[in-house]
């Protein structure tokens, strides 16, 4: 499989949906269950955080103060932990037990997620997850993913879902992207870009292989945009990821789906 869609399936399975209850969730740091933590961080305004270690796996997942106190909100976050921490363990048995039996060293697999906030707008809450884990191989993999919260219809959505679709969002950012994203590489790599380059890892890829995250300067409409490269997106393992920040201008605006128009708006 591809090393980009490797990354794309890893950060899409943090979106999936919550599994049945009773699998033996861990406990936080004040020995509650996650969804009990978040109903008490409404009330004491602290970060949830969760996590459990032994000697097949460990997890960690944390989500910040501003998210705990919106109940639907910490409700979708602890949904995705328990989603996460299911997946885990079911990947992290099963390799137990293929090594047990091929007779080599078993390594335990881990994951770990912080979810922070990006923005506080009101109405709108813009939150990115960093996310690392590990599954057995020479290396583990991170990366991140988007949460813009609509507390007018208590809705959870991607970044990119605020926008008409990633084809218009990829023609509205032009050439800057991809420029800053040269320079960037160009400054990693010590030499410019082949502009000429048919490389997967000197082309600029497309918002379908990025994470969009809306932003704020003014903490008043979403002004400007952060745009994650995780790694072999851009460029090898050895490079580690890429962000790149652009204003909102009237292009990038004309990309957001009408209905979102109004949290938005252009840097001065």
């Amino acid at each position: 499989m591809p090393a980009r869609e490797v990354m794309m399936i890893l950060a899409m399975a943090q979106a999936a949906c919550s599994p049945p209850e009773g699998s033996g969730q861990g406990k936080n740091h004040e020995g509650q269950h996650p969804d009990a933590s978040a109903v008490a961080s409404a009330s004491t305004t602290k970060n949830v955080a969760v996590s459990e270690e032994n000697e097949v796996y460990s997890f960690s997942y944390s989500f910040p103060a501003a998210a705990a106190v919106i109940p639907g909100l910490a409700a979708v976050l602890n949904s995705r932990s328990r989603a996460a921490k299911e997946q885990l363990v079911d990947l992290a048995q099963e390799e137990r037990q293929v090594a047990k039996g091929a007779g080599y060293a078993y390594h335990p697999h881990s994951y770990a997620e912080e979810w922070k906030l990006v923005s506080d707008l009101p109405g709108w809450i813009s939150l990115k997850g960093e996310f690392s884990t590990y599954q057995g191989g020479a290396h583990g993999n991170y990366g991140v993913t988007s949460l813009v919260w609509d507390t007018r219809h208590s809705q959870a959505l991607a970044g990119i879902d605020l926008f008409l679709s990633p084809a218009s969002l990829d023609a509205a950012l032009g050439k800057p992207f991809c420029a800053e994203l040269n320079r960037q590489r160009e400054f990693r790599r010590g030499m410019p870009v082949d502009p000429a380059s048919t490389d997967i890892f000197d082309t600029c890829p497309g918002v379908s292989e990025l994470t969009v995250i809306p932003a704020s300067s003014n903490g008043k409409t979403f002004d400007r945009i952060d745009l994650y490269a995780g790694p072999y997106v851009a460029g090898p393992y050895a490079e580690g990821s890429y962000e790149v920040t652009l204003p909102v201008d009237a292009q990038i605006l004309g990309a957001v789906k009408p209905e979102y128009q109004g949290p938005f708006g252009t840097m001065p």
